[in-house]
């Protein structure tokens, strides 16, 4: 089967890279079209030091704000230099970086928005304090709920 919209969510972790990797090469293969996708979460981005009380220079929802700003932009970094990564290999690529809570259930949407016909994942990822939050995995999560087959990479 060939597959023509592919959705790699990314956090620069090793298994997103080899997740990627892997993507790159089905789509190649088949003509598709990569899209990455990255979810920032206020978890992932707050300090330890301001969940103690220890910054004081700003509200929480101003230095929310700030953080996920800036991950906002380490993000597109990030992306920005995959993009560069599959062009080079042949293959036309996009992404979305989505600020929420929970991961799996913004991955599921979108690959729904951009109505992905594979999710090509890695096995574990960069999780921070989130990880200790999470129930279960994000590629469990992913795999269980996706509508459309999902390879999780190791």
């Amino acid at each position: 089967m060939n597959y023509q919209r592919i959705l790699v969510p990314y956090d620069g972790s090793k298994f997103s890279k080899s997740a990627l990797n892997e993507a790159v090469k089905i789509a190649r293969n088949g003509g598709g079209t990569i899209y990455l996708c990255t979810v920032i979460t206020a978890g992932n981005v707050v300090p330890p030091g301001a969940l103690m009380g220890l910054l004081r220079s700003a509200s929480k929802g101003e230095l929310r704000q700030r953080l996920l700003k800036s991950a906002r932009a380490e993000a597109e970094k990030m992306l920005t230099a995959q993009i560069k990564h599959c062009e080079k290999e042949g293959v036309a690529a996009q992404y979305d970086i989505v600020a929420n809570e929970d991961i799996a259930l913004d991955i599921l949407g979108i690959a729904k928005k951009r109505k992905a016909d594979l999710i090509v994942i890695g096995s574990q990822g960069l999780h921070g304090i989130s990880k200790i939050k999470s129930l279960g995995s994000v590629s469990r999560k992913v795999s269980e709920f996706a509508s459309c087959p999902v390879l999780i990479v190791r």
